[in-house]
């Protein structure tokens, strides 16, 4: 005889068995899955946005060149020491389930070397060792002042990157007058690739940008010489070739000749 109420028994005892049975089985899955990717080593590294810094100094930098396991990443480590490097800005890390790994980095900029101290200055106003592996990046040729400086790698940045390389080097040149007392200590004279000079302020350092129309306009290809782009009057630029250039100071010197020889006493 089947008692009243049994039926309902049964149905709970199979409704907990299958609970048990799903439980065990999804604790199966996470055991499986923590295993694996406690074992899980690294299968594919991928670095980006990288263009000076070499792949391989990026890796080494980050401790995984031999492709560790996962589980002994931290990427808070790497970070800091793909950091270190001399032009990494910034570092972002992911890392897929497949055992892939991304590295993200935000370079800086070689502006120029700066023979004072034998460094390389970085769009983020950080110095290189020179160790000879960048080239085709001006010189600035003298010691420039540390507020003058700053502001001229600060003003660089404000420059298109193909207009800097189209310096070979560069010079302070603060303007002083006769006594010697500085008028103008943010002056810089910029010798061109082209052969050409250009006189340049940190104000107005963004007409650099208009090089190249500059260059066409005024036939600089043609006639070498200065331009002046610290003084601009009603949009007009100061443009002089080297012979006028020599040509004034050669009449200066004859004026200065002749005034000698006028101030000179005669003999009685």
């Amino acid at each position: 005889m089947i008692k009243k109420g049994q039926p309902k028994k049964k149905k709970r005892l199979k409704l907990r068995i299958k609970v048990l049975v799903k439980l065990i089985v999804f604790i199966i899955i996470i055991v499986a899955l923590f295993n694996y990717a406690q074992n899980l080593q690294i299968k594919n590294i991928s670095i980006i946005g990288n263009t000076y810094t070499k792949d391989v100094d990026i890796i080494e930098k980050a401790g995984i060149k031999d492709y560790p396991k996962i589980s002994k990443i931290n990427k808070k480590t790497i970070k800091k020491q793909i950091n270190s490097l001399p032009l990494i800005d910034n570092t972002k890390i992911s890392i897929n389930p497949f055992g892939k790994i991304t590295i993200k980095v935000t370079e800086s900029k070689v502006l120029f070397y700066y023979k004072y101290n034998n460094k390389y200055i970085t769009s983020s106003n950080n110095s290189i060792d020179n160790k000879k592996e960048y080239y085709g990046y001006p010189t600035l040729v003298n010691f420039t002042p540390d507020t003058v400086f700053d502001k001229l790698v600060a003003g660089f940045n404000k420059i298109d990157y193909n207009i800097i390389k189209m310096i070979n080097e560069i010079e302070y040149t603060p303007y002083k007058a006769q006594d010697g007392t500085i008028i103008d200590d943010e002056l810089f004279t910029l010798k061109m690739n082209d052969g050409n000079t250009v006189m340049i302020d940190i104000v107005n350092i963004k007409n650099l940008n208009k090089y190249t129309t500059i260059y066409a306009s005024l036939g600089m290809d043609q006639t070498k010489g200065i331009v002046y782009l610290d003084t601009i009057i009603d949009e007009r630029l100061l443009f002089k070739s080297y012979e006028t250039i020599a040509l004034e100071e050669k009449i200066e010197q004859e004026k200065e000749e002749e005034k000698n020889k006028e101030d000179k006493p005669t003999e009685e």
